[in-house]
């Protein structure tokens, strides 16, 4: 049914809830903070890119400017050490996107990862040319669910938007599928919380990696 397939990165095709935690708890020990996130409380910063997680980490400080630029501060340089910490592909994930490269399907990944990092993290784990393109956030550019990188992945690889299916683990991607006009697949290995209300918002549900290859 589609030959292009646009990934979701953080909670659809990597796991990475390991790095975030200790980036963001040890840059809220090095700003003075007393308290830390676990794996669970980790989940509920991620999905609106890198400034939103400082912003959210920061709780009722989060629109206090001065403390969101301290800890941004140190948050970056923190995660882009610890981003390979702890983090691995989901279970059956690696396969499945094999597969579906074998069959001459053409995959991407757009993500609100910090641009940098996403070309660091994702061919650590899928080496060689799984990917055909890869992109994040760069500087004062789109935050998901604005659709533009994945709008410039469909007019820069010529992709018919009828053949090309999002995939991601939020309701920021159910979003910005939709924003770009592509059928959405809700993956629910992921980090959001999978509600009968968000599941209705996409056009695919899936709970095993192996079901990407019925569509």
């Amino acid at each position: 049914m589609y030959d292009n397939f646009i990934f979701d990165l953080d909670g659809t095709i990597l796991d990475t809830i390991e790095g975030i935690r200790d980036a963001i708890n040890e840059a809220l020990g090095e700003c003075g903070y007393s308290y830390r996130y676990d794996r669970e409380g980790t989940k509920s910063l991620i999905g609106d890119g890198a400034k939103m997680l400082v912003k959210r980490a920061l709780k009722d400080k989060g629109d206090d400017p001065v403390a969101f630029a301290a800890l941004e501060e140190k948050y970056m340089p923190a995660y882009a050490r610890h981003q390979l910490t702890g983090t691995y592909p989901f279970e059956e994930v690696s396969k499945t996107l094999q597969i579906l490269k074998n069959r001459g399907k053409s995959l991407f990944v757009a993500t609100n990862k910090p641009d940098n990092l996403a070309q660091v993290i994702v061919p650590k784990y899928y080496p060689g040319n799984v990917f055909s393109y890869i992109v994040g956030v760069r500087p004062g550019g789109a935050v998901k669910p604005d659709p533009t990188n994945v709008l410039d992945i469909i007019k820069t690889y010529g992709l018919d938007p009828n053949k090309t299916l999002y995939v991601g683990d939020s309701h920021v991607d159910v979003a910005t599928g939709h924003n770009a006009g592509l059928k959405v697949c809700l993956v629910k290995w992921g980090y959001d919380f999978y509600t009968p209300e968000l599941c209705a918002t996409a056009d695919y549900v899936i709970d095993d990696p192996k079901d990407l290859l019925e569509l």
